[in-house]
């Protein structure tokens, strides 16, 4: 069972896979390869580009941001409160509080 997921454009997961990540999809449209994978429910964490979570439609988003197994996360300019506020519905404790 695979842990972490990588979606995303050759330039976006080619960081994931040299940091030895092998489950990695180069799609240029990811909206069908997201919605497949967040109702199979057999991945752990699937990580997108910001620039393409965007993209997605509300529906997915909505879907995406509601999803506890995968989480879904986003990499790149969104806020860091909406990480931190996912990772805490997750695990149910704010790993970012001192």
């Amino acid at each position: 069972m695979p842990g972490i997921t990588v979606v995303g454009s050759r330039d976006f997961i080619l960081g994931f896979r040299l940091a030895g990540i092998r489950n990695t999809y180069v799609e240029e449209n990811i909206e069908p390869r997201v919605a497949e994978m967040i109702a199979e429910k057999d991945i752990d964490i699937l990580v997108l580009n910001d620039e393409d979570y965007k993209k997605l439609s509300n529906s997915l988003k909505k879907k995406a941001r509601e999803s506890v197994r995968p989480i879904v996360i986003s990499v790149g300019k969104l806020e860091e409160d909406d990480l931190r506020e996912r990772i805490k519905r997750v695990i149910g404790i704010d790993l970012y509080k001192k």
